[in-house]
């Protein structure tokens, strides 16, 4: 399981990186999930993401960050599922933001992965 942990980190910082660099390609990739039925796969992969966390938290140095994690990619995921219209909304109002907000998004993901990586 701490191995699913390590991966999703690097996922995560390497998304975070990638975006950091080129923040219109993070516009694109929001783009990319706001067309059709998309986020009900983002929200189950959320899902699955924090079953994960929330299965190998007790192997994890940081637990409770870590099942901090897995809780909140669930509620991410049920929210994702439950609220299509009101997610592509919030999709769309971040496709608006300066490449600034975007490039601290992408920070701010980074920071994440790096966590994960750690705690794993």
């Amino acid at each position: 399981m701490l191995i699913l942990v390590r991966l999703i980190g690097i996922v995560i910082v390497g998304m975070g990186v990638t975006f950091l660099l080129s923040p219109k390609l993070y516009r694109r990739y929001m783009a990319f999930w706001e067309q059709g039925r998309r986020l009900y796969s983002g929200g189950i992969l959320s899902i699955l993401i924090g079953v994960v966390l929330l299965l190998a938290a007790s192997g994890c140095k940081l637990v409770g960050v870590i099942l901090t994690l897995g809780i909140l990619c669930l509620v991410k995921g049920i929210m994702l599922t439950l609220g299509q219209e009101k997610m592509k909304s919030m999709l769309k109002w971040w496709q608006g933001r300066s490449l600034l907000a975007l490039r601290l998004i992408a920070l701010i993901a980074i920071a994440f992965g790096a966590l994960l990586l750690y705690s794993a």
